[in-house]
């Protein structure tokens, strides 16, 4: 399929405020119209800051073979099998959760083997959580319950990031983690060089197919790196001016653009 005159073999996606509709909700006239471009020689990929569960049961109906980044590019899984992961070490990431646990008027979870935890005591926070992301998020009393390794941490603040915290936690964790404004107030961490970009690449090299033939929508900061790595790249018209300045275009609707690279196949 050729799309701007490239030739396009793989189509990435962001979902919260790219694929997903106001409802945070997969419209599933795009089962469909996701089959219709890999008849067309066109695989799709899904990539977002969510959790790798939450992800495959919107995809439910067309999960197997669907790959999946994940939790902004720390983990990749296809068929249910981890193709990658790159964890925070536990000492840096004490250090990082004593902090974000300084700041009032803000929540905290942790993601670790595909699952999504946050302290028990938390509970109107844990009743939103519960609402917004299926499967139910995990409750510890304390983070050094958690067995398994930490891939991303995040700090929520309900109105917004401010710019003072943010610059801070830069100032203090650049070189060492990753900070990333995941839009709609939360601010997430991987290792430094750990992005939905790098995942990309990963996957590209594991599953064979070239970058120079990739197109990829997205519309926050975490989806810049993405951007990068593609051969064309659409933000939504909602997006920040820095975000659809890295793009190569600006995108109203995913579902209606797909449904007229499709069209104009035929």
């Amino acid at each position: 399929m050729y799309i701007h005159e490239k030739k396009i073999t793989t189509i990435i996606s962001d979902l919260d405020g790219t694929l997903l509709g106001e409802k945070k909700e997969l419209d599933p006239v795009l089962f469909s119209v996701i089959g219709e471009l890999k008849r067309n020689g066109v695989e799709f990929v899904a990539a977002s800051g969510r959790q790798y569960k939450n992800m495959r049961l919107m995809f439910e109906p067309i999960a197997e073979g669907l790959p999946f980044i994940c939790e902004n590019g720390s983990l990749v899984v296809k068929n249910d099998k981890t193709l990658y992961v790159e964890c925070i070490p536990k000492e840096l990431a004490f250090e990082l959760l004593e902090d974000m646990a300084s700041i009032p008027g803000t929540e905290t979870i942790v993601s670790s083997d595909r699952e999504l935890y946050t302290l028990a005591c938390r509970e109107s926070f844990i009743r939103y959580m519960r609402d917004l992301f299926k499967p139910e998020i995990m409750t510890v009393e304390d983070y050094r319950e958690i067995p398994g390794e930490f891939n991303k941490l995040s700090i929520w603040w309900p109105e917004g990031i401010p710019e003072a915290e943010e610059k801070w936690f830069h100032e203090k964790y650049d070189g060492r983690l990753l900070a990333t404004d995941s839009g709609n107030g939360w601010l997430d961490f991987t290792m430094e060089g750990v992005n939905k970009g790098a995942a990309l690449r990963h996957l590209a090299a594991l599953e064979g197919f070239s970058l120079q033939e990739a197109l990829c929508f997205g519309d926050s900061e975490n989806d810049i790196p993405m951007f990068r790595e593609c051969a064309l790249s659409f933000a939504m018209e909602r997006s920040r001016s820095h975000v659809k300045t890295a793009a190569d275009a600006v995108c109203g609707n995913v579902g209606d653009m797909l449904r007229e690279f499709l069209a104009n196949a035929e």
